[in-house]
């Protein structure tokens, strides 16, 4: 029974991810952050080569951008905008199958004209790059708006 108890401990650990509560509006610190170790985040502010995504560099003013950017993340699939103000999103996604929730912000960088992004699961050790996949879409999605620059 001890075994049964120590393994059930023993995988909640490596189940858990990231729980991801969104930016206060007053914080003076404007930063998505890091990702878990674990491989169940994309970010553009990651460090780590398995983390990391390419800048979302704008063509266009925040501004003009700012209505474009919260549409497309309202055509992402499964996903739900949560919490908001002006320069940042907080939305929560789930996966197709399991249902599985992820969390996806959106933080505009003014001075630089460009977004950082960040999805991350709540659970598991890897997503399957799932999280990869919805900022990739979520860039598909801003290019076709003509939001982004060509990189």
């Amino acid at each position: 029974m001890k075994i049964f108890k120590r393994l059930i401990l023993l995988s909640l650990f490596f189940l858990q991810g990231c729980v991801v509560f969104p930016l206060e509006k007053a914080s003076i610190d404007r930063s998505l952050y890091w990702c878990p170790p674990l491989l169940n985040c994309a970010s553009t502010e990651a460090e780590t080569f398995f983390h990391s995504i390419q800048s979302f560099e704008l063509s266009m003013p925040l501004d003009e951008a700012w209505p474009l950017i919260r549409l497309s993340i309202v055509e992402l699939a499964h996903t739900s905008i949560e919490h908001e103000y002006p320069g940042y999103i907080y939305a929560k996604s789930y996966t197709p199958v399991f249902h599985f929730l992820d969390y996806f912000e959106v933080l505009a960088v003014p001075k630089e004209n460009r977004l950082n992004v960040r999805s991350s699961s709540l659970l598991g050790l890897t997503d399957l790059f799932t999280n990869y996949r919805r900022t990739e879409l979520f860039r598909e999605l801003l290019m076709d708006k003509d939001i982004l620059k060509l990189q």
